[in-house]
Protein backbone atom coordinates (compact mmCIF):
# COMPACT_ATOMS: atom_id res chain seq x y z
CA UNK A 1 0.00 0.00 0.00
CA UNK A 2 1.38 3.38 -0.98
CA UNK A 3 1.83 6.19 1.55
CA UNK A 4 -1.06 8.14 -0.01
CA UNK A 5 -3.41 5.19 0.26
CA UNK A 6 -2.37 4.67 3.88
CA UNK A 7 -3.21 8.30 4.66
CA UNK A 8 -6.60 8.08 2.93
CA UNK A 9 -7.39 4.79 4.66
CA UNK A 10 -6.39 6.28 8.01
CA UNK A 11 -8.65 9.26 7.45
CA UNK A 12 -11.59 7.10 6.37
CA UNK A 13 -11.25 5.05 9.55
CA UNK A 14 -10.11 7.74 11.96
CA UNK A 15 -12.42 10.63 11.06
CA UNK A 16 -15.72 8.82 11.79
CA UNK A 17 -14.25 7.52 15.05
CA UNK A 18 -13.17 11.04 16.01
CA UNK A 19 -16.61 12.48 15.18
CA UNK A 20 -18.31 9.77 17.22
CA UNK A 21 -16.00 10.24 20.21
CA UNK A 22 -16.34 14.02 20.07
CA UNK A 23 -20.12 13.75 19.85
CA UNK A 24 -20.20 11.50 22.92
CA UNK A 25 -17.97 13.94 24.81
CA UNK A 26 -20.00 17.03 23.85
CA UNK A 27 -23.30 15.45 24.85
CA UNK A 28 -22.02 15.44 28.44
CA UNK A 29 -20.74 19.05 28.56
CA UNK A 30 -23.07 21.88 29.53
CA UNK A 31 -22.98 25.32 27.89
CA UNK A 32 -24.56 28.04 30.04
CA UNK A 33 -25.56 31.25 28.24
CA UNK A 34 -26.79 34.54 29.69
CA UNK A 35 -29.07 36.74 27.57
CA UNK A 36 -30.24 40.23 28.51
CA UNK A 37 -33.28 42.00 27.08
CA UNK A 38 -34.92 45.26 28.09
CA UNK A 39 -38.41 46.67 28.45
CA UNK A 40 -39.86 50.02 29.45
CA UNK A 41 -42.77 48.17 31.10
CA UNK A 42 -40.75 46.60 33.91
CA UNK A 43 -39.46 48.20 37.07
CA UNK A 44 -35.88 48.41 38.25
CA UNK A 45 -36.00 44.88 39.71
CA UNK A 46 -34.73 42.52 36.98
CA UNK A 47 -36.47 39.24 36.23
CA UNK A 48 -34.28 36.17 35.64
CA UNK A 49 -35.70 33.23 33.67
CA UNK A 50 -34.13 29.77 33.39
CA UNK A 51 -34.96 28.21 30.03
CA UNK A 52 -34.69 24.43 29.64
CA UNK A 53 -35.73 22.69 26.45
CA UNK A 54 -35.55 19.26 24.84
CA UNK A 55 -34.56 17.30 27.93
CA UNK A 56 -35.83 14.23 26.07
CA UNK A 57 -35.53 11.75 28.90
CA UNK A 58 -33.99 9.14 28.75
CA UNK A 59 -31.56 10.64 26.21
CA UNK A 60 -30.27 13.33 28.57
CA UNK A 61 -26.52 12.85 29.08
CA UNK A 62 -25.77 16.00 31.06
CA UNK A 63 -25.80 15.25 34.78
CA UNK A 64 -29.06 16.22 36.47
CA UNK A 65 -26.95 17.28 39.44
CA UNK A 66 -24.98 19.65 37.23
CA UNK A 67 -28.18 21.19 35.88
CA UNK A 68 -29.58 21.67 39.37
CA UNK A 69 -26.28 23.12 40.60
CA UNK A 70 -26.27 25.69 37.79
CA UNK A 71 -29.82 26.66 38.66
CA UNK A 72 -28.86 26.96 42.32
CA UNK A 73 -25.94 29.18 41.42
CA UNK A 74 -27.99 31.48 39.18
CA UNK A 75 -31.12 31.59 41.38
CA UNK A 76 -33.70 32.24 38.63
CA UNK A 77 -37.07 33.73 39.51
CA UNK A 78 -38.88 31.26 37.28
CA UNK A 79 -38.18 28.17 35.14
CA UNK A 80 -39.62 27.60 31.66
CA UNK A 81 -39.62 24.12 30.09
CA UNK A 82 -40.34 24.58 26.40
CA UNK A 83 -41.26 21.11 25.21
CA UNK A 84 -39.84 17.66 24.50
CA UNK A 85 -39.43 16.86 28.17
CA UNK A 86 -39.38 13.18 27.21
CA UNK A 87 -38.51 11.27 24.06
CA UNK A 88 -41.38 9.79 22.05
CA UNK A 89 -39.98 6.32 22.88
CA UNK A 90 -39.83 6.93 26.64
CA UNK A 91 -42.03 5.08 29.14
CA UNK A 92 -44.14 7.68 30.93
CA UNK A 93 -44.67 5.21 33.78
CA UNK A 94 -40.96 4.84 34.58
CA UNK A 95 -39.31 8.01 33.25
CA UNK A 96 -37.00 9.95 35.57
CA UNK A 97 -38.40 13.21 34.21
CA UNK A 98 -41.14 13.53 36.82
CA UNK A 99 -38.65 13.09 39.68
CA UNK A 100 -36.55 15.84 38.11
CA UNK A 101 -39.66 18.01 37.73
CA UNK A 102 -40.55 17.49 41.39
CA UNK A 103 -37.13 18.79 42.37
CA UNK A 104 -37.55 21.83 40.12
CA UNK A 105 -40.99 22.70 41.44
CA UNK A 106 -39.83 22.39 45.05
CA UNK A 107 -37.37 25.22 44.38
CA UNK A 108 -38.77 27.40 41.58
CA UNK A 109 -41.97 28.51 39.90
CA UNK A 110 -42.03 26.17 36.91
CA UNK A 111 -44.07 26.41 33.70
CA UNK A 112 -44.27 23.63 31.10
CA UNK A 113 -45.51 23.27 27.53
CA UNK A 114 -45.49 20.22 25.31
CA UNK A 115 -43.55 19.54 22.12
CA UNK A 116 -43.71 17.09 19.26
CA UNK A 117 -42.17 14.24 21.28
CA UNK A 118 -44.81 14.31 24.01
CA UNK A 119 -47.60 14.45 21.42
CA UNK A 120 -46.23 11.45 19.53
CA UNK A 121 -45.50 9.36 22.61
CA UNK A 122 -48.02 6.48 22.89
CA UNK A 123 -48.60 7.46 26.53
CA UNK A 124 -49.25 11.16 25.85
CA UNK A 125 -52.54 11.10 27.76
CA UNK A 126 -50.73 9.76 30.83
CA UNK A 127 -47.97 12.38 30.45
CA UNK A 128 -50.64 15.14 30.44
CA UNK A 129 -52.30 13.62 33.47
CA UNK A 130 -49.04 13.46 35.43
CA UNK A 131 -48.01 17.00 34.42
CA UNK A 132 -51.37 18.39 35.52
CA UNK A 133 -51.04 16.53 38.84
CA UNK A 134 -47.57 18.01 39.45
CA UNK A 135 -46.74 21.35 41.07
CA UNK A 136 -45.71 22.78 37.70
CA UNK A 137 -48.08 25.01 35.75
CA UNK A 138 -48.94 23.31 32.47
CA UNK A 139 -49.97 25.77 29.75
CA UNK A 140 -51.86 24.23 26.86
CA UNK A 141 -52.94 27.03 24.51
CA UNK A 142 -53.58 29.19 27.53
CA UNK A 143 -52.51 32.48 29.11
CA UNK A 144 -51.84 33.26 32.74
CA UNK A 145 -50.71 36.30 34.70
CA UNK A 146 -47.09 35.97 35.82
CA UNK A 147 -45.95 38.34 38.57
CA UNK A 148 -42.28 38.50 39.56
CA UNK A 149 -40.61 41.25 41.59
CA UNK A 150 -43.74 43.39 41.18
CA UNK A 151 -43.48 43.01 37.39
CA UNK A 152 -46.56 41.55 35.69
CA UNK A 153 -46.50 39.68 32.36
CA UNK A 154 -48.99 37.91 30.12
CA UNK A 155 -47.49 34.41 29.98
CA UNK A 156 -48.74 32.42 26.96
CA UNK A 157 -48.10 28.70 26.59
CA UNK A 158 -48.74 27.17 23.17
CA UNK A 159 -49.15 23.49 22.40
CA UNK A 160 -47.04 21.85 19.73
CA UNK A 161 -47.23 23.72 16.39
CA UNK A 162 -49.97 26.10 17.58
CA UNK A 163 -49.36 29.78 16.96
CA UNK A 164 -52.33 31.59 18.50
CA UNK A 165 -54.99 31.53 21.21
CA UNK A 166 -58.76 31.57 21.01
CA UNK A 167 -60.43 34.97 21.04
CA UNK A 168 -61.71 34.16 24.54
CA UNK A 169 -58.18 33.62 25.83
CA UNK A 170 -56.81 36.62 23.95
CA UNK A 171 -59.36 38.74 25.81
CA UNK A 172 -57.71 37.71 29.10
CA UNK A 173 -54.48 39.45 28.17
CA UNK A 174 -53.62 42.80 29.72
CA UNK A 175 -52.48 45.15 26.94
CA UNK A 176 -50.54 47.25 29.46
CA UNK A 177 -48.25 44.32 30.24
CA UNK A 178 -45.46 42.71 28.27
CA UNK A 179 -46.20 39.30 26.80
CA UNK A 180 -43.94 36.25 27.06
CA UNK A 181 -44.67 33.23 24.85
CA UNK A 182 -43.60 29.63 25.37
CA UNK A 183 -43.70 27.88 22.00
CA UNK A 184 -41.68 24.83 20.97
CA UNK A 185 -41.17 25.70 17.29
CA UNK A 186 -38.81 28.62 16.52
CA UNK A 187 -39.45 28.44 12.76
CA UNK A 188 -42.92 29.90 13.46
CA UNK A 189 -41.42 33.17 14.74
CA UNK A 190 -43.34 35.36 12.29
CA UNK A 191 -46.67 33.78 13.24
CA UNK A 192 -46.04 34.43 16.94
CA UNK A 193 -45.21 38.05 16.20
CA UNK A 194 -48.43 38.49 14.24
CA UNK A 195 -50.64 36.63 16.72
CA UNK A 196 -49.43 38.47 19.81
CA UNK A 197 -48.60 41.92 18.39
CA UNK A 198 -44.81 41.68 18.76
CA UNK A 199 -44.49 40.05 22.19
CA UNK A 200 -41.44 40.94 24.23
CA UNK A 201 -40.00 37.41 24.13
CA UNK A 202 -40.68 33.97 22.69
CA UNK A 203 -38.93 30.97 24.26
CA UNK A 204 -38.41 27.98 21.95
CA UNK A 205 -36.34 24.83 21.40
CA UNK A 206 -36.85 21.99 18.90
CA UNK A 207 -34.02 22.90 16.48
CA UNK A 208 -31.24 21.06 18.37
CA UNK A 209 -28.81 23.78 17.36
CA UNK A 210 -28.72 22.50 13.78
CA UNK A 211 -26.88 19.35 14.98
CA UNK A 212 -23.45 20.09 13.44
CA UNK A 213 -22.45 23.74 13.87
CA UNK A 214 -19.79 24.68 11.34
CA UNK A 215 -18.27 28.17 10.93
CA UNK A 216 -20.60 30.80 9.39
CA UNK A 217 -23.65 28.56 9.73
CA UNK A 218 -26.51 28.21 12.21
CA UNK A 219 -26.07 24.46 11.92
CA UNK A 220 -26.41 22.00 9.08
CA UNK A 221 -29.80 20.39 9.65
CA UNK A 222 -32.78 21.08 11.86
CA UNK A 223 -36.30 19.64 12.27
CA UNK A 224 -38.85 21.64 10.26
CA UNK A 225 -36.14 24.03 9.00
CA UNK A 226 -34.22 21.56 6.87
CA UNK A 227 -30.71 22.15 5.53
CA UNK A 228 -28.85 25.25 6.73
CA UNK A 229 -31.50 26.40 9.21
CA UNK A 230 -31.65 30.01 10.37
CA UNK A 231 -33.20 29.90 13.86
CA UNK A 232 -31.38 27.40 16.06
CA UNK A 233 -29.35 29.11 18.78
CA UNK A 234 -29.69 32.00 21.20
CA UNK A 235 -31.21 35.41 20.53
CA UNK A 236 -32.93 36.69 17.35
CA UNK A 237 -34.70 40.05 17.17
CA UNK A 238 -37.46 41.08 14.78
CA UNK A 239 -40.13 43.80 15.05
CA UNK A 240 -39.06 44.45 18.66
CA UNK A 241 -39.69 40.79 19.57
CA UNK A 242 -36.92 38.63 21.03
CA UNK A 243 -36.87 34.98 19.98
CA UNK A 244 -34.75 32.93 22.38
CA UNK A 245 -33.89 29.48 21.06
CA UNK A 246 -32.35 26.79 23.21
CA UNK A 247 -30.15 24.28 21.38
CA UNK A 248 -31.64 21.76 23.78
CA UNK A 249 -30.18 19.65 26.55
CA UNK A 250 -30.35 16.22 24.88
CA UNK A 251 -30.45 14.58 21.49
CA UNK A 252 -33.31 13.01 19.64
CA UNK A 253 -32.65 9.80 17.68
CA UNK A 254 -29.77 11.47 15.80
CA UNK A 255 -27.06 10.88 18.42
CA UNK A 256 -24.15 13.14 17.43
CA UNK A 257 -23.83 16.91 17.82
CA UNK A 258 -20.65 18.76 16.86
CA UNK A 259 -19.61 22.17 18.19
CA UNK A 260 -23.05 22.14 19.76
CA UNK A 261 -23.04 21.60 23.50
CA UNK A 262 -26.21 21.03 25.53
CA UNK A 263 -27.62 24.49 26.21
CA UNK A 264 -29.00 26.06 29.38
CA UNK A 265 -30.12 29.68 28.99
CA UNK A 266 -30.71 32.36 31.63
CA UNK A 267 -32.60 35.34 30.25
CA UNK A 268 -32.75 38.52 32.33
CA UNK A 269 -35.37 41.17 31.60
CA UNK A 270 -34.15 44.58 32.70
CA UNK A 271 -35.66 48.05 32.73
CA UNK A 272 -34.92 49.94 29.51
Amino acid sequence: MTRTKKIITGLLIGLPLFIMAEGIRENRQLDVESIFITSNRVNDNPVKIAHLSDLQFPRLRVSQTQLLNELEKEQPDVVFLTGDTIDRTESVETTEFFDFLTTLTSRYQTYVINGNHEETNPDYALWRQKIKASDAVYLENDVTNLVINNNAFNLVGLSNRHTSLSSKDMAKMNTNQETLVLAHHPELFDEYINSFNSPLAIFSGHAHGGQWRLPKTDGLLSPDQGVLPKLTNGLYIKNESNLIVSRGLANSKFPIRLNNYPHLIFTTIKQA
